[in-house]
């Protein structure tokens, strides 16, 4: 009983006639914590988005993974900057937009700016060393196994 009466207070009014009415009143911090979080995720959303919508998309492949995995970033030389924390790990390959493949030598955590409405933003992001000195073979793929094609 005494949880109910914490969740909602009562307030006491005066109407006409002399009667008194009790009118309740949910109490505003489950609502204005829904409020902010739902405002703070929608922030965060426009800061990513603001981030990614001049940058170029990379694409990751990694080792044994089926699926492979876009970054959004800048390269800057061997260097690719990209937003969030990301598991890389090295010799897999990264391909950019114009179709480079790169091995990737490292990483390290960084931060990366972005600017919503006048304001700018940290966030985590990933430095990646590249290497821009790949070959690329023709396999031959035979169940989990490669094989180089020699024709």
């Amino acid at each position: 009983m005494a949880d109910k009466k914490d969740a909602i207070d009562a307030e006491v009014k005066e109407i006409e006639g002399g009667e008194a009415k009790e009118e309740k009143k949910e109490k505003k911090g489950f609502f204005s914590k829904v409020k902010e979080s739902f405002n703070n995720s929608m922030l965060e959303a426009k800061i990513e988005s603001a981030y990614k919508k001049d940058r170029e998309t990379f694409t990751m492949y990694k080792k044994d993974e089926m699926f492979s995995q876009n970054l959004v970033g800048d390269l800057d030389g061997l260097e690719l900057t990209v937003w969030g924390k990301q598991e890389v790990k090295a010799h897999n390959v990264i391909i950019d937009s114009k179709d480079k493949a790169y091995y990737i030598v490292s990483s390290k955590e960084t931060t990366v700016k972005s600017v919503v409405e006048g304001f700018e933003y940290e966030r985590p992001g990933t430095i990646i060393t590249l290497d821009d000195n790949v070959e690329e073979v023709k396999v031959v793929k035979a169940g989990k196994r490669f094989f180089l094609y020699k024709g």
